[in-house]
């Protein structure tokens, strides 16, 4: 086939577009860091701290900073990826006006072997390669990612619909209550329903005894009681440094990002409260990391323990599915 003489220049240009001089890319990399910080600091409001924690419903794959870097460029972002991955679904092209979103991605460098040690990145007699144990990080750079929000199509209209959420005052998901129960009894604690006053549950610390209210429903309680677990997971019996109510946006907002993924809308009552909590950038940002990090270990226990069968499930494994 014989190529234009317009096809022949944009394959040119391509193959010869411009490096970045010094000066460009330290002045993009300035400009992508107060992007993180000005990220951080929507961390110490009600509405930027919900966008966090409802982000990582579907953000499960990114960093902090990264998820900070999405939200800043693509505010309702909701489903990103590399556009290779959107390629390989069948949707190639952007829409016009849309600009990528750039994240921070780790950059490596092969490390030299220590003397008398073998270069573990040379194949061995099986044709195998290792070349994880000889690589050391050396920086990071910018890459670009999309939303699916800037395709050219839309993705969703040729998947299953996503479970839609739960009103909080009905069913649990299936096997929330029993993984979350799980994880609590290995720690040393026991489980009980018993009266809490005015709360909807409390961690006895001294007695090693979580209690969840007796009177409330299935989706309260397995909420409840993940919030419970996250007093524990956030270290807050040890943390006496911590102020309560730094303790209480911590454990709620872990709940919530398990809530989410599990099918069950919590943010609606229980992220307003959290304006003002944090005083500086240091205390948002190690919060946001340490609730990241606990709600993970919890959805990651989930993801790996069997779904009771219906048919079997107790009186707080009830309909829903966990994510």
């Amino acid at each position: 086939m014989t190529r234009t003489p317009g096809r022949r220049t944009s394959t040119t240009r391509r193959r010869t577009r411009r490096a970045l001089t010094p000066e460009e890319r330290a002045e993009r990399l300035s400009a992508a860091r107060e992007q993180l910080l000005a990220g951080i600091d929507t961390l110490m409001t009600a509405d930027g701290w919900e966008q966090l924690i409802t982000s990582r419903a579907w953000l499960r794959r990114y960093s902090l900073n990264n998820i900070l870097m999405i939200l800043q460029q693509c505010p309702h972002a909701t489903d990103v990826r590399p556009m290779s991955e959107w390629k390989r679904e069948g949707y190639p092209l952007m829409r016009k006006g849309t600009h990528k979103i750039k994240i921070w991605k780790p950059r490596f460098h092969k490390a030299e072997a220590a003397d008398g040690e073998p270069d573990s990145t040379e194949s061995t007699t099986t044709g195998s390669t290792d070349n994880t144990a000889k690589t050391a990080l050396s920086g990071f750079m910018l890459v670009p990612v999309v939303d699916v929000s800037q395709l050219d199509g839309d993705p969703s209209a040729h998947r299953p619909a996503p479970p839609q959420p739960i009103e909080l005052s009905g069913d649990a998901p299936a096997g929330l209550w029993d993984g979350i129960h799980d994880v609590i009894t290995n720690r040393g604690y026991t489980v009980d329903r018993d009266d809490c006053s005015d709360a909807y549950g409390r961690t006895i610390w001294s007695e090693r005894r979580v209690s969840v209210r007796a009177d409330i429903g299935p989706a309260q309680a397995a909420k409840t009681l993940t919030h419970e677990l996250a007093h524990i997971l956030c270290d807050h019996e040890t943390r006496t440094d911590a102020p309560r109510h730094l303790g209480e946006v911590e454990a709620e907002s872990v709940a919530c990002i398990v809530a989410a993924v599990c099918g069950l809308d919590t943010l609606a009552y229980s992220v307003p409260y959290v304006a003002g909590w944090a005083v500086d950038r240091d205390t948002a940002r190690a919060s946001a990391q340490r609730v990241l990090a606990v709600a993970d270990t919890i959805l990651s226990h989930l993801d790996a323990k069997p779904r009771p069968p219906a048919a079997d499930a107790s009186p707080h494994t009830l309909a829903a599915t966990v994510a």
